[in-house]
């Protein structure tokens, strides 16, 4: 019998303090470094010396912000295209203005375009880190409704699974009819702006009393 290497489980607890520790290093590295191109140019936008701080806090914060929104809608299967529309525009703002820091302040020629390029990489790291960080400790829907929807062998097929009793009857005749159709329950979940697990009780509701 051959053994098998010994590997690194991902999912275990030390393993992801690890990986959130070494991402947080990055994060700060790259806010740092954002952070020292944003508050240099808070002239720029009539800001106070005294307040100069408070510019690429605003700014890089917002990445922030939006980053752990937009991944905590997708965990409760809600909607992200708002928090996702803002991320990008507060990141593409981070970028055009460190870039533009480094150009001003930069030795000009290709020297200088490619110190603003670099500049402009320090708010990416930021977002990249962030969501990276965010997308390790928050789940997914499918990490937390799988569980609850598998079939295991110790499962009792005749208990009728619970449905959350707010729903109205409109509710579950749209899911019904739409999974009906043939529509995943994803699908479903997101024509009736429901979680996924409610779909799918209703569904297997439904068939239980068929």
């Amino acid at each position: 019998m051959t053994a098998r290497p010994a590997r690194i489980n991902p999912d275990t607890k030390p393993a992801l303090l690890v990986a959130v520790v070494l991402t947080s290093g990055l994060a700060a590295i790259s806010f740092t470094l954002s952070f020292a191109g944003l508050s240099a140019i808070a002239p720029w936008a009539a800001v106070p010396p005294h307040l100069a701080w408070a510019l690429p806090v605003f700014i890089d914060g917002a990445i922030l912000v939006y980053t752990y929104a937009a991944l905590a809608a997708r965990a409760r299967g809600e909607g992200q295209g708002r928090a996702w529309t803002w991320l990008t525009l507060w990141t593409a703002v981070s970028v055009a203005s460190n870039g533009s820091h480094a150009w001003d302040a930069g030795p000009g020629g290709w020297q200088g375009a490619l110190g603003s390029i670099l500049a402009g990489l320090f708010p990416v790291g930021v977002l990249l880190a962030t969501h990276t960080i965010a997308d390790l400790i928050v789940a997914r829907p499918a990490d937390t409704v799988d569980v609850d929807t598998q079939d295991t062998p110790d499962a009792d097929e005749s208990e009728p699974p619970r449905v959350v009793p707010s729903l109205t009857d409109e509710q579950r005749a749209a899911i019904v009819e739409l999974y009906a159709q043939g529509l995943s329950v994803r699908k479903v979940a997101d024509r009736v702006g429901l979680s996924k697990s409610t779909v799918h009780n209703v569904t297997r509701l439904t068939a239980s009393r068929v």
